[in-house]
């Protein structure tokens, strides 16, 4: 028996991609014989991942599925001879890209419909988040299971630094949202936090946006920044490398997250790494995935963004609660035990194949 896991595409910097390519890490490590292949594979990847036009598997080969949204890809797995394992990414809503990004509202409108056809051929789905396993139940797979994103700590605090991002800790508070740049991700929302921040407690903050950014709403955003005169406190770093990710993660004196759709969100356990304070928008899968480890905003208007950072930030009992949920999740969230569960779930799965 071998597993091979596919998807539309992989990259070695998406999350998605990541979560593929250390689960066929760990299946090895289990003694699984494994295989990758992909519809479009980065040259990166390329001496480890197959074309899907290579793809062969024997009957009594295990093929797990990694769907992240409505491509051509999906008609493949549906269609697929056999019955498949199903690792659900989550497919954001389409309503979030009605009338600003209609390629993407096709795709994700696409991606809800496929994933009902896809639960038809799924005998064992896994989401990120329980959040996303119900969706995965609400769709018709009967069998359904949390599999958390692996994230090592390691792999972070181990990686060199980009020394021109230290030329920012000046002395201002660096707060940091770290994603995609779409309008359900909210950056728009934490440009008006950062002003009310800068006009009623302190004028040294910088706002650090890292991660790409649609034309369309980057074009908004740049606006906004223009119209309330945060030229000097918005800094949009774009997509980074790792080094320079983590070199912010370094300086940085906290993270928002006031994203409507999470499925479960890197970004956090990553602020949990570097020992950052988070404030979340309690929405989708962010409390589920956050816990005890950072602020979830209860009032998530520009002043109450701003207050809370404040609040927090200036009390040593808040903050030591904070790192106590910290250390907390990230034990939940340890490679440990993420392998341990992979491990159950894989005899379980093995089990159902030859039923």
């Amino acid at each position: 028996m071998k597993i091979i896991q596919v998807a539309h595409a992989l990259h070695p910097t998406d999350a998605a991609s990541r979560q593929l390519l250390n689960m066929d890490r760990l299946l090895r490590e289990l003694g699984y014989e494994t295989a990758m292949f992909a519809h479009r594979v980065d040259e990166r990847l390329a001496d480890r991942v197959g074309l899907m036009g290579d793809f062969a598997a024997a009957p009594e080969d295990i093929v797990i599925y990694h769907m992240t949204t409505g491509t051509s890809f999906n008609r493949w797995v549906w269609k697929y001879p056999g019955k498949i394992v199903l690792f659900y990414h989550n497919i954001t809503p389409a309503r979030y890209f009605f009338g600003n990004a209609w390629g993407s509202w096709l795709k994700c409108l696409r991606g809800r419909h496929d994933l009902k056809k896809i639960a038809k051929n799924t005998f064992f789905a896994w989401g990120a988040s329980e959040y996303s396993r119900k969706e995965l139940a609400e769709a018709g797979v009967e069998r359904t299971a949390v599999l958390p994103i692996v994230v090592e700590p390691e792999t972070y605090t181990g990686r060199g630094a980009d020394e021109s991002v230290f030329s920012y800790k000046d002395g201002r508070l660096n707060l940091l949202v770290v994603g995609r740049g779409v309008p359900h991700k909210k950056q728009d929302e934490a440009i008006e936090a950062a002003a009310w921040y800068r006009d009623n407690i302190s004028p040294d903050v910088r706002l650090v946006i890292i991660g790409n950014i649609k034309p369309g709403y980057e074009k908004k955003l740049r606006a906004l920044v223009r119209k309330l005169g945060m030229e000097e406190n918005v800094l949009f770093a774009g997509q980074v490398t790792d080094e320079a990710l983590c070199t912010w993660y370094r300086i940085a004196d906290g993270l928002l997250c006031l994203s409507e759709h999470e499925g479960f969100c890197v970004p956090l356990v990553e602020a949990m790494i570097f020992g950052l304070p988070i404030f979340a928008k309690p929405a989708a899968a962010v409390p589920e995935t956050l816990g005890g480890a950072g602020v979830l905003l209860s009032d998530t208007s520009p002043q109450g963004v701003a207050e809370a950072v404040r609040r927090t930030l200036a009390d040593e009992l808040a903050l030591a609660r904070l790192r106590k949920g910290r250390a907390e999740r990230l034990e939940a969230f340890s490679p440990e035990k993420v392998k341990a569960k992979l491990e159950a779930d894989m005899k379980e799965i093995v089990r159902l194949w030859k039923v």
